[in-house]
């Protein structure tokens, strides 16, 4: 594998990533991975909590012979820009930036660019390759079809079965401070606090977040995006992801005519990891410690190699047809 440092503009900021490539020499298919939600690296990892879920599918990939590009979001990394005052938008915006400059690399085939979205980033790919003409694909890992509201009341809930199940002072504690007593409430008063402030940044909890980025995510819709989608779609789900729920990965192939393989992958969680007790926030730093499913990287190379030589043989049979004379 090599690996080169690119920096690419948006918005007037320098933004940093790693493109890795075989190490044959020539082009290659490249997949540009965009985060899911949070300060995330380039490797997918936020300050304290490491999934390491670009870096491992990079890893896998460029060994199959794809090349990948991996950037730190604005304002994380080595990348420039104020994360807590950014939206959607501007992660739509950088995900556009990095794909048109990667697509002026020598050894990247402008004919075979990918779009891979993890959770947040899943939700934004259709958005990203409907109004990208490099865009040959777009691959949807734990997306969530449902409500920013459905979800954050869905999740408030979990984190409150798996506080009541600790015991002691420690228990006491972390409830005291985490517990939500009525999920609901709480985020329709999370939407009514941002919706009436002009202010860039609100305090929720103990962190000042974007104005932004939540009253675009209360209001951002990712079926119909998925539902003006043409280019191919691989979306593959966990069966024991709670954050972004495999029914919501079913789902897609009803809200898009877009042509759709789906894949649920027993046992795995919203890390992209086995799970083979009971779901929680709290399990991930545990099952982080182990690698990624071999079964995800499975289906991607399928995925990718069906999608490429399809691509290639339309591309042979147009260049052989015969030239009408007139």
């Amino acid at each position: 594998m090599v690996q080169e440092e690119i920096v690419f503009k948006s918005q007037m900021l320098s933004l940093k990533g790693t493109l890795s490539v075989p190490k044959s020499k020539g082009t290659f298919p490249c997949l540009v991975m965009v985060h899911g939600s949070g300060q995330q690296d380039r490797d997918g990892n936020i300050n304290g909590f490491d999934t390491n879920i670009f870096k491992q599918l990079s890893e896998q990939l460029i060994e199959a012979g794809y090349a990948t590009f991996c950037y730190d979001k604005r304002g994380a990394g080595k990348s420039e820009g104020d994360f807590k005052t950014a939206g959607l938008e501007e992660v739509v915006l950088d995900a556009h930036a990095a794909i048109n400059h990667i697509s002026t690399h020598k050894q990247v085939n402008t004919d075979a660019i990918y779009v891979l979205g993890h959770s947040e980033g899943a939700c934004l790919a259709p958005e990203i390759a409907n109004n990208n003409k490099l865009i040959s694909g777009l691959i949807m890992l734990c997306a969530s079809l449902r409500s920013f509201e459905k979800d954050g009341i869905k999740n408030a809930e979990v984190m409150n079965r798996d506080l009541d199940a600790l015991k002691g002072l420690k228990g006491k504690i972390l409830r005291l401070f985490l517990y939500t007593k009525d999920p609901a409430k709480t985020m329709r008063d999370l939407r009514a606090k941002v919706e009436s402030t002009d202010k860039p940044t609100v305090r929720v909890g103990f962190h000042k977040v974007s104005t932004k980025f939540y009253r675009e995510t209360f209001n951002y819709d990712v079926k119909s995006h998925l539902a003006n989608t043409i280019k191919p779609i691989l979306a593959i789900g966990g069966e024991k992801d709670f954050q972004c729920h495999p029914d919501d990965t079913k789902l897609i192939a009803k809200v898009t005519n877009a042509s759709i393989s789906t894949h649920i992958i027993k046992n795995m969680d919203h890390t992209l990891r086995l799970q083979t007790g009971l779901p929680s926030l709290a399990s991930y730093k545990h099952a982080c410690k182990n690698d990624i499913m071999p079964e995800v990287a499975f289906q991607l190379k399928n995925w990718l190699s069906e999608k490429i030589n399809l691509a290639e043989k339309h591309a042979t049979d147009e260049k052989l047809k015969p030239t009408a004379i007139t």
